[in-house]
Parts: C-alpha cells; structure tokens; sequence
C-alpha cells in the first residue's frame, strides 16, 4: 500500500511540473504586397505578395502544428493582381484567411473571392473574429458593430482566448496612442469609435483578448519614414493587448507566429524575413506610448 502511494505521489508531481503541451500555432502577416514603392516600378515579378514574405513559406511549414494564417490585408497593391496573390496563397499550402485591407479593391469584389469580409468561428476553443475596417472610416458601427456585440456576448463563455483580425490599426489615435503612426491614414474619419465603444467593449469580456492588425512596415528609415521606423508592435493591459504587423521597407519585414498551448497561454513570436535568421529582430516586446494612458 505504502509503494503505491509512494508512486500516486511522485506521478502526481511529474505531471505539475509538466509544461504545457503546444495545441496549434498560427501566423499573421500584414501588407503583404511589399513595397510600394517598387509596385510603381511595373515590374510583373513584383504583383504577388512580397518575395521575403514567399521566402519563409518552407519555414511557416515546417513549424509544429501550423493550422492556419492570416494576411491582415493590403495583399494586392491593385485589384487586378488578385489573380497572382491568389497563385502564391495557394503555394503556402496552409489555410489562410484575410482581412480586407483598403488596396484589396471594393467589397463585392473581395466576397466573390474569400465571401463575407466580416466573420467568425471557434476553433481549439478560441473563437477568431475577423473584422473589415474599411467599411465605414475604421469605424466598427451598424451591422458589423452588432456582429461584433452579438459574438463578444455569446461566443466567448466557453472560449480560452479571443483573436480579432483587422487590416487598420483601429487603436490609433493622434492624442491618445500616436505610435506606432500606420502606413497611411487616408480613409479615416475624424473621429473614429475605437476608444469610445470597441476598446470598452472587448474590456468587458472576461478573456484575453489579441487585436491584430497590418497596415503598417511598408517604408522604413532608410526609404522614407523618417523617425517612424516601428514595423512591428505589441502592447498590453489589463485583458488587451495590440500587436500589429507589417513588410514592404525591405529591412524589418516581419510576420508574427502565435503558439497556443493546452492551458490556453499563447506565445507570440517575431519572425523576421529579410535574411537567414527567422529571429534577427529579437523579441516581440511591449512598447509604451508616453502619450497613452488608459
């Protein structure tokens, strides 16, 4: 009786100290049309998505239990190259969904190819939430708002983590969160409702909450963007936290891969494409706006 308690005993400790085991991974990956400015160019080899990020396929594949992925929109510098980015979608070979971003042509047009551009669906229990900022100014208002209201309300009790996918860092503000500053901001009301309904909104659920987004990489310092030279970003607090992707300057392209594990943790890694080494950037670690205060 006694060896038997001995050995419930030391199997009970072996399986406390066992880390959790991974239950999938998926990447995200924004402005993935690259480089605008080589986009003006006219060069036919260029109207695919980004040749760094088509480079790191082979990786992306060979990472444990890669499930799924994420092109945060501008996929196509036009419309008319939807053709070619569809060929090198295909050639990941990893199911991909994609948040419309503002070069990905008008909304009947994106439906035919990848259906509603705002949607969800639960998955390892975590429910993903794909969101188009481009319907009203980067607002999320009438039916998309009550989209958003109705699967915060009913789809997040039995849910480990919650991931939201958009092509607009929704979260900027000029006063309040400035940096990192997008590639572009036209197309942007004046007034958006980001921090007066959606921020106190996804506050209020009682989960982690990932808000991805990509319009952002496509210059960096040594093009044109001066001293906005951020291509990557994370913040957090409380149950939010805001990580955008981006590529196209050509020297910090990046796309970010998210391990979840079966105690519904997440790590989030910095992969970077420009060159041999996948973590040339380091770590993806949180920045703090001196302008932001929550």
């Amino acid at each position: 009786m006694r060896k038997i308690s001995i050995v419930f005993c030391i199997s009970l400790m072996l399986g406390c100290n066992q880390e959790p085991k991974k239950s999938y991974s998926f990447f995200v990956a924004g402005h993935t049309y690259g480089s605008s400015l080589e986009k003006g160019k006219g060069t036919t080899d260029l109207q695919g998505l980004h040749p760094p990020f088509m480079d790191k396929i082979d990786f992306l594949k060979k990472q444990e239990k890669m499930s799924k992925g994420f092109l945060l929109g501008d996929v196509v510098w036009q419309p008319k190259y939807w053709p070619e980015a569809i060929k090198d979608i295909e050639k990941i070979g990893i199911p991909v969904e994609v948040a419309r971003g503002n070069h990905d042509g008008g909304l009947k047009n994106f439906k035919d190819l990848f259906g509603e551009s705002y949607k969800k669906y639960i998955f390892k229990n975590d429910l993903f939430i794909i969101l188009d900022s481009n319907i009203d100014n980067w607002n999320i208002s009438g039916d998309q708002l009550i989209f958003l209201k109705n699967s915060l309300r009913n789809d997040t009790n039995d849910v480990n983590n919650v991931f939201i996918f958009t092509h607009h860092l929704l979260w900027y503000s000029p006063t309040k969160f400035s940096k990192p500053f997008p590639n572009a901001t036209s197309g942007r009301a004046k007034n958006t409702n980001f921090w007066s309904k959606i921020e106190p909104l996804l506050r209020s659920v009682n989960k982690p909450v990932y808000l991805f987004a990509g319009d952002i990489g496509a210059f960096s310092k040594e093009y044109r963007k001066k001293d906005h030279i951020i291509e990557y970003y994370y913040h957090n607090y409380d149950n939010l936290s805001f990580i955008a992707s981006g590529m196209g300057g050509g020297v910090r392209d990046n796309l970010i891969i998210a391990d979840v594990f079966t105690d519904g943790s997440v790590k989030l890694r910095l992969i970077h494409l420009n060159g041999d080494d996948p973590n040339g950037l380091g770590e993806l670690k949180d920045y703090i706006d001196p302008n932001f205060v929550n």
